[in-house]
């Protein structure tokens, strides 16, 4: 095979397509063309010689690339782009043309070579697609964060100048809705004679006097957040038909509000895109959640302390209420409620009479949410007994309003509970909570008692709050089991055993917890 042909068979089997144009002649028409080039275009030779190589170009070639590689030509000077060409049947293809001037004095042909970079082409478009995405996702996340913090800053700012409840729900409602991204806002709260929840602020193109929704958590994301005093966030297609304000499509929010142990209610938001909440909403939702009901406790604590009369309740209680009228029932005995305390869970210390306190213990099993039942001292058919609740007791839930227990006794079955209620707290919301944990409980007697400059109750809070939790309880402890009496029936290791702690760290609570009682007494003395 001479060098020509060996030349000429290298060109042919070229990967890439080789063409040449004669420079002398009018528009530069093909004189050659390999068979890569056939292969990349479909043309045949016997179509493509003698025309320009323009016939690859159509209507989404770019204008401004053709005038480019036209102005080289023209000068004479190499040149490389990327084109836009389509193949005798029409299909597109990303065509590198590069092209290079040949002669000696003067240029006589031009070297052409087509190069198929539609593979990187299209995955440069893919990049510059998703980095667009990006972009445009980016710029609404900053516009969501924008806008929701706003929201948060305006509602706190709110809050901290309401002076009512209702100012509190009217006013965040409001601000919700005059949110592009909120339909509805309402709040509502357990109505315990209708077992329902019932709104008491809306805002939006909705009307719900009058309405009301199931409490039962298993018939209903709002009932479920209230009951779980958590929150809920559900596409409409999930909801129970009861729960739905217009067209499906839409998402609603539930967040209850609660503040410790007290909850004021529901929060409840409809948003007007289907596509839902993001983890950050959520978060702002939920913040906005817990500062309408710090608002609220806010509220009611400065009203408790500023109220100038109080309401005395009295409640029968039957055999299946608390735990202590069932428990007197089964020993036979009587039970006076003699105060409480706290050290994670509940402690309740009461004194029985008529039965062996050793039994109680036994005789307990089943009692309600009893975990523990310590003696504290016991003497014959009497003693001081401690009983431990899990969860948030009764006592727990009343002292959070504001409510003093008076009194609280059971014996044979039959129990009663007296309850001070301040001024500022609604003595009806008190006899549902009530009722709502002892559903057989009624109310005997109400009645109405002007209140003293300080109540002994306000001073002796007072006093406690200078106390730490272990400092109070070691305090409580000590007195209730007889520690101070003048025949000291128990002692310091005894009590730090019922504590899980130390003697000599019980001894440490209880004397600081002296001094700072005695520094009061001096002081207010």
């Amino acid at each position: 095979m001479n060098s020509d042909r060996l030349i000429d068979r290298a060109i042919d089997e070229a990967p890439v397509g080789v063409t040449i144009a004669d420079a002398r002649k009018d528009d530069n028409p093909l004189i050659y063309l390999n068979d890569a080039f056939e292969r990349l275009t479909g043309y045949p030779k016997d179509e493509t010689i003698g025309n320009n190589c323009r016939f690859l170009q159509g209507e989404r070639t770019d204008p401004a690339s053709v005038a480019a590689m036209r102005a080289a030509i023209a000068a004479k000077e190499p040149v490389s782009v990327e084109l836009r060409n389509y193949r005798k049947d029409g299909t597109e293809f990303w065509n590198q043309v590069d092209i290079a001037p040949i002669g000696e004095e003067t240029v006589t042909h031009f070297v052409g070579f087509q190069t198929d970079i539609t593979a990187r082409k299209r995955a440069e478009f893919e990049v510059e697609r998703r980095i667009e995405e990006v972009e445009n996702e980016r710029s609404k996340v900053e516009a969501v964060l924008e806008r929701i913090d706003g929201l948060l800053e305006d509602i706190t700012r709110t809050l901290v100048e309401a002076t009512t409840r209702e100012g509190i729900e009217r006013a965040v409602c409001d601000r919700l809705t005059a949110d592009d991204a909120y339909d509805t806002a309402w709040i509502g709260e357990h109505a315990l004679r209708r077992n329902g929840i019932v709104p008491t602020t809306w805002s939006g193109p909705i009307d719900l006097e009058g309405s009301s929704l199931p409490m039962d958590r298993n018939d209903g994301f709002v009932g479920e957040a209230l009951a779980t005093g958590g929150s809920r966030f559900i596409h409409d297609t999930e909801m129970a038909w009861h729960e739905r304000e217009g067209d499906s499509g839409s998402t609603r929010a539930a967040i209850a509000l609660v503040s410790g142990e007290t909850n004021y209610g529901v929060l409840v938001v409809s948003a007007a895109q289907s596509t839902g909440f993001d983890d950050h909403e959520r978060v702002v939702l939920e913040s906005i959640g817990r500062a309408i009901a710090t608002a609220c406790n806010t509220l009611e604590s400065r009203r408790i302390l500023t109220a100038d009369s109080m309401v005395e309740l009295e409640f029968d209680l039957a055999d299946d209420d608390l735990f202590f009228v069932s428990l007197s029932a089964r020993a036979g005995c009587r039970f006076e409620y003699e105060g409480s305390a706290h050290d994670g869970d509940s402690l309740l210390f009461f004194t029985s009479k008529g039965a062996d306190p050793d039994r109680l213990r036994e005789l307990s099993v089943g009692c309600g949410d009893l975990t523990d039942v310590t003696v504290l001292r016991a003497t014959g058919s009497s003693g001081l007994i401690e009983f431990r609740l899990s969860g948030v007791s009764l006592v727990t839930k009343l002292a959070n309003r504001g409510v003093r227990i008076r009194s609280m006794h059971a014996e044979g079955g039959e129990g009663r509970l007296c309850l001070l209620v301040p001024g500022g707290t609604s003595p009806r919301s008190v006899a549902e909570l009530v009722m709502e944990g002892c559903p057989n409980a009624t109310l005997a007697v109400s009645r109405e008692h002007d209140r003293p400059p300080l109540t002994d109750e306000e001073y002796r809070q007072g006093v406690e709050e200078g106390l730490t939790d272990r400092q109070l309880l070691s305090l409580r402890k000590a007195f209730f089991s007889g520690y101070f009496d003048s025949k000291r029936r128990i002692t310091g290791t005894e009590i730090a055993a019922s504590m899980g702690i130390s003697r000599s760290t019980f001894h440490q609570h209880l004397r600081a917890a002296e001094r700072k009682l005695l520094a009061e007494f001096f002081d207010r003395n």
